[in-house]
């Protein structure tokens, strides 16, 4: 009996060799922009933060702060309030952030798709095509993980707030209620996966939105439920297997790369005290800032070229699964190994 879902990850191999060889920078340099918001290898998480250590620590033999750090330079500026005010700020900042990537991260989803299946790698023009169609699936997604939440959120509210005693048959009762927020929580993440895997594709086959192409693809997934079942655990295993590689390559890399890195921030160092400038001080700290934080850029920019080979493979995965099981969402029939029929050449995504 052949599986679907075991020949389609010969096609893929194949589709990522061709599209990733011979090398070509520009294309590698896209794709791996393009990796970096996508970024979901194996749990849905990036590992673009691999590497936010600089190696600077404050002395632990005593607590008490360098002698060279020029605190008595800010008289009253340090208060309870201004630090509230700073952390608030911060969050609020970090929030924003937060938002503005993941909604990038959406709209890549597109893009991924657009350049795996027409090959023809580019960034600015379907980001401004499939913007509006990366918006719907960000607040699908945000409001698919606030109704888990939400769900999950109320019982636990009204034992916290609802004057509840806590005694010992209610933590008999929480073991169960434990397992099942692991379960809902497992059924969101693959509910997830599955919308980025397959109904975005189905978007852009069908000119359709979110909770449409859902409609679309659910009879897919209960006629093809095994092929489907199976996906899922060879995409969790593989996931994992690559998470493993990834992150020991890059730390292997960024042991090269942070060579000359300690090099620059050691002769920064010699030469502030040389000049009998402290480490801690101002300057010190914004030269040493400066090749710390270009130190995290260039660990960014190593994470997604290393994942993005593996993240173009896991797209190609899923859409030569999807297409083998319905002919109309097929955007990679011209890829197929065993396609007597290929698409016609310069063919591009609806």
């Amino acid at each position: 009996m052949s599986w679907k879902a075991i020949d389609a990850l010969d096609d893929a191999r194949d589709a990522t060799a061709s599209l990733l060889l011979p090398f070509d920078a520009g294309r590698w340099a896209r794709l791996a922009l393009i990796a970096l918001f996508v970024g979901s290898v194996g749990s849905g998480g990036g590992t673009a933060g691999n590497a936010g250590n600089t190696g600077f620590t404050f002395p632990v033999d005593g607590g008490a702060p360098p002698t060279d750090f020029p605190i008595d330079s800010l008289p009253g500026l340090v208060t309870s309030s201004n630090v509230f005010t700073l952390v608030v700020a911060l969050a609020a900042i970090a929030i924003l952030l937060g938002i503005v990537w993941s909604i990038v991260g959406s709209v890549m989803q597109f893009v991924l798709v657009d350049a795996v299946v027409s090959k023809d790698v580019r960034i600015r023009k379907p980001f401004r095509e499939r913007l509006g169609l990366g918006l719907r699936l960000f607040v699908f997604q945000v409001g698919l993980v606030l109704a888990v939440l939400l769900l999950l959120g109320v019982p636990l509210a009204a034992v916290i707030f609802g004057g509840i005693n806590i005694g010992g048959s209610v933590f008999l009762l929480a073991i169960p209620l434990v397992f099942l927020a692991l379960l809902v929580f497992l059924v969101l993440a693959i509910a997830l996966q599955l919308t980025t895997d397959f109904v975005v594709p189905t978007m852009i086959a069908e000119d359709r939105q979110v909770i449409d192409s859902w409609r679309r693809v659910v009879p897919v997934f209960r006629s093809e439920f095994s092929e489907f079942g199976l996906y899922v655990v060879v995409r969790f295993v593989l996931g994992i297997l690559a998470s493993i590689a990834i992150g020991v390559a890059v730390a292997l890399l960024l042991l090269v790369v942070a060579i000359p890195f300690a090099i620059v921030g050691g002769g920064i160092a010699l030469a502030l005290a040389g000049a009998q400038v402290g480490v801690f001080s101002p300057v010190g700290i914004v030269l040493l800032g400066i090749v710390g934080l270009l130190f995290v850029l260039t660990a960014i920019a190593v994470s997604a070229f290393v994942q993005m080979p593996v993240v173009t493979f896991f797209r190609y995965y899923s859409l030569f699964l999807l297409g083998s099981t319905d002919d109309s969402l097929d955007l990679v029939s011209g890829f197929r190994t065993d396609d007597d029929s290929p698409a016609p050449e310069g063919a591009t995504p609806a």
